[in-house]
């Protein structure tokens, strides 16, 4: 078990390296015992730390905690190059990890 700081604590349950789309897909299970459940930006930046890669690289695909328990099971992309994110990945899920961008707010504001 990897410790990533003193609230969370990080289990790879699953590593597949998916060649055909250049990422690598983890199942983690988060631990965090006597805190709240991790955001996705907290999640991005555990991995990040964890696997020694660019947090723009890091997708978080899903996030679910256990009904009654401390624990949350994270379902992480880890691409290769941000060309490859951007081809792949759904249009929603980057919003979800990356937000929206400044020029994308600017525009929505009358």
């Amino acid at each position: 078990m990897r410790s990533m700081s003193i609230q969370y604590q990080i289990k790879v349950i699953k590593d597949l390296e998916n060649k055909v789309l250049n990422r690598r897909e983890l199942i983690l299970r988060i631990d965090h015992i006597n805190y709240r459940t991790p955001t996705r930006a907290e999640v991005r930046e555990l991995v990040s730390s964890a696997f020694k890669v660019p947090i723009n690289l890091v997708i978080v695909r899903k996030l679910r905690t256990l009904t009654g328990t401390n624990v949350t099971e994270a379902h992480i992309h880890v691409y290769k190059d941000e060309k490859t994110l951007h081809e792949v990945e759904p249009e929603h899920i980057k919003l979800r990890n990356f937000g929206k961008k400044e020029e994308e707010k600017k525009e929505e504001q009358p």
